[in-house]
């Protein structure tokens, strides 16, 4: 376990899948549709890891890449709405998840969740 302050523990095969869904986010997937399978498998993994997209939240943040961002500060609360917005643009328009991944959002999320849960360090704005 490291030293940094832990918000919401995740057990250790948590931990292992949040880590490997965020690998296989960062390589490029052999075709659109595998891509957006990953997608729809990266919402169970939020589920399992306690950051379920919020249902009807209000969408702040509709750009990838100002969602990555704001993931670098966000609490519990604040990744189950950027999860929000990231599902309701996957299920507006199936593609856009593309430019997520791409973008880094995705990725972002599940950092910054295992950040909170003490077992990595926090990166960007979360850092200070």
């Amino acid at each position: 376990m490291s030293g940094h302050k832990i918000t919401a523990a995740l057990s250790t095969v948590e931990v292992e899948m949040v880590r490997d869904m965020r690998s296989r986010l960062n390589r490029r997937a052999v075709s659109d549709a595998a891509a957006i399978s990953l997608g729809t498998a990266f919402f169970k993994i939020c589920e399992r890891a306690e950051i379920a997209p919020l249902a009807n939240a209000p969408i702040e943040i509709e750009d990838p890449h100002k969602i990555a961002r704001a993931a670098e500060s966000a609490t519990m609360g604040g990744l189950r709405k950027l999860g929000w917005a990231l599902f309701s643009a996957k299920q507006a328009e199936p593609k856009s998840w593309l430019k997520a991944a791409a973008a880094g959002a995705p990725q972002a999320i599940l950092s910054r969740r295992l950040a909170l849960a003490g077992r990595e360090a926090p990166v960007g704005e979360g850092a200070k």
